[in-house]
């Protein structure tokens, strides 16, 4: 070690006290040449770190390992590989890559086309600039087509069109969204035949607040929002779609209407303790027997959809906003849910029972029992409350709070929590089990009402996400079934059939400068059936078949995750 005497110049040290007049086959590693170990040398600065300088410069030296030594005697791809969470100097895998390249070009050419994970970002921008000089066709291709092996192309839109959503509406037909210029445009397609049915221009989709779908499948309807209605001047995220468009499945636009949503930020001060989920927006609508019921200011309108027009306005008690979701119940009673409560309705138009929370909670289920963001639940039929306390050692008890909205299923309630901890509950809300994992941070209180889907619940599991940490996969009793790191975040979650589950992950892996997205499909057991990078994540759609869609450029590919894979996925 030795003190810094001029920030401009780094001290020279000696290392033949080390290892003599060593040999050196690569920069800072040295080979003694009397006991023939290597050794990694290298001079770094020490001190405060929030000086600007380092006081002292020192000298450290580090013998190898025998795994290490073996591969620097004989770098190979293998080495490169098995090798790739090993400790060497920032340059050494560059420099190793220039000794391999000569004796396994070949090798190179599939790390890049298989994408080889495992490699360190240096390594992997070398083999991609390596790649697209010496294979400058077969680079184009791959841009072109993106890393599914066998994709086929559905449509090609022309030049300077860009694909901006995909949604599938039969199992054979899909809706896609495209800008070119300032003009948008809907096409029907069907991905048989690979032809366009029919195309609809539309104004530009709602994507300047919240970021939720703006094309979308409901009930047997395509669904568009389109325009937006300013919410606030200084805060974008209370932005409101202007405008719905409603079309059958055969592209005949059945209604278009102007919007009067709800978005508006909950003021944590007024609301801690109970629910401090930041912002409420009722953005939904629900399609029932033909009948589309839309939020409107305080009121509920509702469109016949067969005859293209408005029946009737009905207001809500209380002057609550209606949040979108309908439900009817056996005895033709209509219950409706408000942004703070709920309401019902019989066949005459006659409110039956209400009930408005003092609060806004963060999940209804269907035994009325609010839930809000501190892990209260309020059963209103009885007027029973139920919080959840983590105990400490000290005897301390901490209200818990959510970490994602709960999802009900088969008599049972999935409550994840902060502090790795996620509650399975039964019909009772009593605890049947405690699982030592979580779901995404999307309810904190400084979240924006993202839309992202961290808990997916299918007919055999159950999976949970959690950005840059991991996915974990649970069977219905709460079981763990499999778990995997991850180290990016979470972009969508979803089951395209009931049994099989989706995770969209976002990817920056150093073999493309351009937008990616990591797909992962799960089977049934919790096991990875396909993974692989594409273009994304606009455009990206998967058919209750497997079929998978996704945008590169102005064309439209679609690749079968069934045949994707090679462990048996799809074979009955």
């Amino acid at each position: 070690m030795e003190p810094v005497q001029d920030e401009t110049q780094t001290p020279h040290f000696s290392t033949e006290e080390i290892v003599g007049k060593a040999l050196t086959p690569f920069k800072e590693i040295y080979e003694c040449k009397d006991c023939h170990h290597f050794w990694w040398i290298r001079v770094r600065g020490t001190g405060d770190p929030r000086s600007t300088y380092p006081e002292y410069y020192e000298q450290t030296a580090e013998c190898l390992d025998e795994a290490r030594s073996a591969f620097i005697r004989n770098p190979d791809i293998s080495g490169l590989i098995s090798h790739f969470e090993s400790q060497f100097p920032y340059s050494f895998v560059v420099e190793v890559l220039e000794k391999i390249v000569s004796k396994e070009p070949l090798g190179l050419k599939a790390l890049f086309e298989k994408r080889e994970m495992r490699l360190s970002g240096p390594a992997k921008r070398w083999i991609r600039n390596w790649y697209q000089n010496q294979f400058p066709k077969e680079y184009v291709e791959q841009k072109e087509k993106g890393f599914s092996s066998s994709s086929q192309t559905v449509v090609s839109f022309s030049v300077g069109e860009e694909i901006l959503a995909t949604e599938w509406i039969a199992i054979d037909q899909l809706v896609t969204l495209t800008k070119k210029d300032s003009e948008y445009t809907l096409f029907g397609i069907h991905s048989e035949k690979k032809s366009i049915l029919w195309k609809h221009t539309v104004q530009s989709p709602f994507v300047e607040g919240i970021n939720i779908p703006y094309l979308f499948y409901h009930s047997g309807y395509l669904c568009y929002y389109q325009g937006y209605q300013k919410g606030s001047e200084y805060f974008s995220k209370l932005n409101r779609p202007n405008e719905l468009l409603v079309f059958d499945l055969q592209g005949n636009l059945l209604l278009s209407i102007l919007l009067a949503f709800r978005c508006y930020e909950i003021l944590s001060t007024e609301e801690r303790d109970v629910s401090e989920n930041r912002i409420v927006h009722n953005f939904q609508f629900s399609i029932l027997d033909g009948k589309l019921y839309l939020p409107h200011a305080n009121e509920i309108h509702v469109y016949d959809l067969n005859q293209k027009q408005l029946l009737k306005k009905i207001k809500s008690p209380n002057h609550e906003p209606f949040n979108g979701k309908t439900f009817a119940t056996e005895s033709d009673v209509l219950l409706y849910h408000t942004v703070k409560g709920v309401f019902a309705m019989d066949g005459k138009g006659e409110v039956v029972f209400q009930y408005k929370s003092d609060f806004h909670p963060v999940f209804i289920d269907s035994k009325l029992r609010f839930y809000y963001y501190y892990s209260i639940v309020d059963d209103i039929q009885t007027g029973k409350q139920k919080r959840f306390f983590d105990k400490k050692d000290s005897g301390v008890e901490l209200t818990y709070t959510l970490a994602s909205p709960p999802v009900e299923f088969s008599n049972r309630i999935l409550m994840p929590l902060y502090g790795e901890k996620t509650y399975l509950l039964d019909d009772h809300l009593e605890i049947v089990n405690e699982i030592e994992f979580t779901a995404t941070d999307t309810l904190g209180p400084h979240s924006f009402g993202t839309y992202k889907t961290p808990v997916v619940i299918n007919e055999e599991n159950i999976l949970i996400t959690n950005d840059y940490q991991t996915i974990v996969i649970l069977d219905l009793a709460g079981n763990l079934v499999a778990e995997y790191p991850i180290q990016s975040e979470v972009l969508n979650a979803f089951t395209f059939d009931g049994k099989h589950n989706i995770v969209i992950l976002s990817c920056f892996d150093d073999y493309s400068e351009e937008n990616q997205v990591e797909v992962m499909v799960f089977g049934t057991k919790g096991d990875i059936l396909f993974r692989n990078i594409l273009q994304g994540p606009e455009g990206i759609s998967v058919s209750f078949h497997g079929d998978l869609i996704f945008a590169k450029g102005n064309h439209l590919y679609k690749s079968n995750l069934f045949s994707e894979t090679k462990n048996g996925f799809g074979e009955s």
